[in-house]
């Protein structure tokens, strides 16, 4: 393994703390990680929403291409990789205030390509919010 759970969340931590776009998820938390497998948490704030005091579509799709990514590093080979395809099916709505799960599977890694899926489901309910497929060029 190339990560360890506790450098999983170093460089996690990393890039939400950076000055980059990724900042915008410095309030995620990482719950549990076993290889190829994570879920992380976040509760949904102000700053997260759209008009509609709902989760923002686009901070949804930010959500799939990081912690699918994450997903990725806690694997055998620990390559990040970079995106060439990403398609989010919006299911229901995620209010202001309800916290929500983010799963990341990794469903398969090749030679050159990875492909995982995301769940975004409500906490409390279960509820899935949105699921999100990604697949990456690992080079």
């Amino acid at each position: 393994m190339g990560f360890t759970v506790e450098s999983l969340k170093q460089a996690m931590k990393y890039m939400v703390e950076s000055q980059g776009f990724d900042r915008v998820l410095n309030k995620m938390k990482l719950l549990s990680a076993t290889p190829g497998k994570i879920v992380c948490e976040m509760k949904v704030e102000e700053e997260h929403t759209n008009r509609g005091g709902t989760l923002h579509g686009g901070l949804t799709a930010t959500l799939v291409d990081v912690v699918s990514t994450a997903a990725l590093l806690y694997t055998e080979r620990a390559v990040p990789g970079v995106s060439v395809d990403m398609n989010i099916t919006y299911t229901s709505a995620a209010k202001m205030g309800e916290e929500i799960l983010i799963t990341a599977q990794i469903l398969k890694q090749g030679r050159n390509l990875a492909f995982a899926t995301v769940d975004l489901t409500n906490k409390a309910t279960g509820k899935l919010i949105a699921q999100g497929r990604h697949t990456k060029y690992l080079g």
